[in-house]
């Protein structure tokens, strides 16, 4: 029996929707998209950062910095927080209907 180890691309999405910062954090990834090249070095610079925003200790996201490496990734995290930002208003429209 194998056990599958969590897609780092849904953690990190995870723990941005779970703390409301989908905005924030899209901002960030389109501003900072053309420098993903540079992100795996720039990580150990904004490790503390995301950590603080992301919650716990160092190391505490350890997809984040595969998940910032690849141009690929970062245009699939952002559309998973898109989609989460959609599906926060589509319901608070419905509610409030």
């Amino acid at each position: 029996m194998s056990v599958s180890t969590p897609d780092p691309i849904d953690a990190v999405a995870e723990a941005i929707i779970s703390r409301r910062l989908e905005a924030p954090a899209i901002f960030l990834l389109e501003l900072c998209k053309p420098l993903v090249g540079c992100m795996r070095e720039l990580y150990g610079v904004g490790e503390p950062i995301a950590c603080a925003l992301l919650g716990g200790e160092r190391g505490v996201a350890p997809g984040l910095r595969e998940t910032l490496s690849s141009s690929d990734s970062v245009e699939e995290l952002i559309k998973r927080l898109e989609l989460s930002r959609e599906s926060v208003a589509r319901d608070t429209a419905r509610d409030g209907a």
